[in-house]
């Protein structure tokens, strides 16, 4: 490029630049002109144009409904939507382009026509002046509610019994107004369980009434496993009238929707005991002999002025593997057991394998402990492993053993044995009537206190009998002073005929059993 060229194109731009310069300059003395072009609304379309159903293909009331919207200047910022009622009050915001509604149905009705109206706002505030909406022909489902049938009383309770039930709509739980349940009374005696969506369903309640008198009584209403006390909505107690001590209970439960639609209701029996003492005796003897020996204890229980409740738990056979619970205790253990054996300030515990129900007591009587009661345990003692649950529960640090290598092949206690006070030399001595073979000697725990102990003796391979001193208990009290465990069957030690006696020093004096 020669030096003529250059400087031309310099020229050039420069004659460019002035020109436009001026054309800006111009501008900016007479400003921009031109009509102001006003915000237009938005527009709102649902995904459905429309819904042609009657009768029984109307749709279900729990109606999932999508909507969309278009703004010609700008874009959507949200929707407003009604439902029936399009006063301008009655709109609610979303941002959503899509929910699942429960459509109102008139109440009484089965079947009802509902609008469903949505208009779309844009990113100025305006709203869609028309909107867009739909008519919902919808038919109500009724309601369901049934009891859990684990989740039930057993046949015969005390005055604690717990209810389980789930409730169900097919519009959906929102679509449920109230759960209700009903003793003995399915025309006024309905009473309101409240209830949450959360739940999935499911109810559980427990009723408490006074049953030391017969006859019909107002129950308590507790919440949940917690056992919450259940208040109205101004804060008062739940309460349930018609249940009967001394008699078979009906109780019901019934659900009902928002369109007032009233389930099927469903139903169970149990009868409801009364208690008439301060001492529970739980019979948890396994034999043919059950009923008779229950009644060879309780005959010294009344000598002494008390007329024990009786509870038989003794169903079932013990089995290796788990240990089931009595099906005559109730199916919830937490808290309708708990909470009914915490009724009564003294349990007295008769059985005749350890293997029974004695391995659960650790946990059905906490709150019996809890709330400052005691206990008498008469169970032999037999072979069970070190690691046995009942060691938790059980003042015993060990059972008797033979020494490794030993000749020693069981146990044996000669009649006319006695059973010989340890910590009391006033307490009554006891004597063996006949020979016995199979109970194991006990090692008190540490900070516990050995009551009684006696002469065992071993056999051996050579058919010999020899004495055995590695340890001789019988009867352990608790570091707490609560419980006694008796490792014999008492039925068997009256030789000198002073078994009123015994029990009166055990359970009354060491105890504080009283009617």
């Amino acid at each position: 490029m020669n030096f003529f060229s250059s400087t031309y194109l310099r020229n050039s731009f420069k004659l460019i630049a002035l020109f436009l310069f001026g054309i800006i300059g111009s501008s900016c003395e007479t400003g921009i002109t031109g009509d102001i072009i006003e915000n237009q609304p938005p527009s709102t379309f649902m995904t459905v144009a429309g819904i042609d159903r009657e009768d029984s293909f109307r749709l279900s009331s729990q109606i999932r409904i999508s909507w969309w919207g278009n703004d010609p200047d700008g874009y959507i910022v949200g929707f407003e939507y009604a439902i029936n009622d399009t006063s301008e009050g009655a709109w609610s915001f979303t941002t959503r382009t899509d929910s699942t509604f429960i459509l109102p149905i008139t109440e009484g009705q089965t079947v009802d026509d509902v609008l469903f109206k949505v208009r779309a706002i844009d990113n100025d505030g305006a709203k869609d002046p028309v909107g867009t909406s739909l008519q919902y022909p919808i038919i109500n489902s009724s309601p369901s509610a049934m009891f859990k049938p684990n989740e039930t009383p057993a046949d015969t309770m005390f005055g604690i019994a717990s209810f389980g039930w789930t409730i169900d709509d097919p519009d959906g739980l929102l679509n449920v107004r109230s759960t209700q349940i009903a003793f003995n009374d399915t025309l006024n005696g309905w009473v309101e369980i409240p209830f949450n969506t959360i739940n999935n369903g499911e109810l559980f309640i427990s009723v408490s009434v006074d049953n030391k008198t017969e006859g019909i009584k107002t129950g308590q209403v507790y919440l949940g496993r917690s056992y919450s006390s259940a208040v109205d909505g101004q804060g008062n107690p739940i309460l349930v009238d018609g249940i009967e001590v001394g008699a078979l209970n009906t109780a019901y439960v019934r659900t009902i929707d928002a369109a007032g639609a009233v389930s099927e209701h469903d139903q169970i029996q149990w009868f409801v005991k009364q208690q008439k003492s301060k001492v529970l005796l739980l019979n948890d003897i396994g034999k043919n002999s059950s009923i008779e020996e229950m009644n060879w204890h309780i005959s010294y229980l009344n000598e002494l002025g008390i007329d024990p409740d009786i509870w038989l738990i003794n169903t079932g056979q013990p089995a290796l593997g788990t240990i089931e619970l009595s099906d005559q205790f109730p199916k919830v253990v937490d808290p309708t057991l708990k909470k009914t054996l915490a009724k009564w300030d003294h349990i007295y515990w008769v059985s005749d394998d350890v293997d029974r129900n004695i391995v659960h007591a650790l946990d059905i009587t906490f709150d019996f402990f809890a709330s400052g009661g005691s206990m008498f345990v008469t169970i032999p003692m037999k072979e069970v492993s070190q690691e046995d649950v009942i060691f938790n529960f059980l003042p015993i640090d060990s059972i008797g053993y033979f020494p490794a290598g030993g000749i020693e092949t069981g146990f044996v206690i000669n009649a006319g044995t006695e059973i010989i006070p340890v910590d009391d030399p006033e307490a009554p001595i006891l004597k063996f009537e006949s020979r016995v073979v199979g109970w194991y000697p006990l090692k008190a725990v540490s900070g516990s206190t050995l009551l009684y102990e006696s002469d065992y003796r071993t056999t051996t391979l050579l058919g010999f009998i020899t004495d055995y001193t590695i340890m001789e208990g019988v009867s352990i009290k608790n570091t707490e002073g609560n419980l006694i465990y008796f490792g014999m069957d008492l039925t068997k030690l009256n030789g000198n005929n002073n078994m009123k006696e015994f029990i009166e020093y055990m359970c009354m004096q060491q105890l504080g059993f009283q009617q």
